[in-house]
């Protein structure tokens, strides 16, 4: 998911800094090859298989990486993305439950 957070003073440093009379544009985002073969190779190198990572895209164009959250939490982009990763996460459990 995409935040725009750079669009309201307040979220600029820190999206967390809620506005709730105008809040921030979320919208699904589909990383480039090159950003997922990086995220699956640190993954690898850390072996950790899950985790929610945080990226800057930067004026220039450029991917920032701030952080591995290994334990972090998926519904703030589930839900408001349509992503329904709980489904996901449910239908590959009951496939690989043998």
């Amino acid at each position: 998911m995409a935040i725009f957070s750079q669009l309201d003073e307040s979220t600029s440093i820190d999206f967390r800094n809620y506005n709730y009379q105008k809040p921030n544009r979320c919208v699904p985002y589909n990383l480039p090859s090159f950003m997922k073969k990086k995220i699956h190779n640190i993954s690898k190198a850390l072996n950790i298989n899950t985790g929610s990572i945080d990226i800057i895209k930067s004026k220039d164009g450029n991917y920032v990486f701030l952080e591995i959250n290994q334990v972090g939490q998926f519904g703030m982009t589930s839900y408001p993305c349509n992503f329904f990763l709980e489904n996901q996460i449910a239908k590959y459990l009951i496939k690989n439950d043998k």
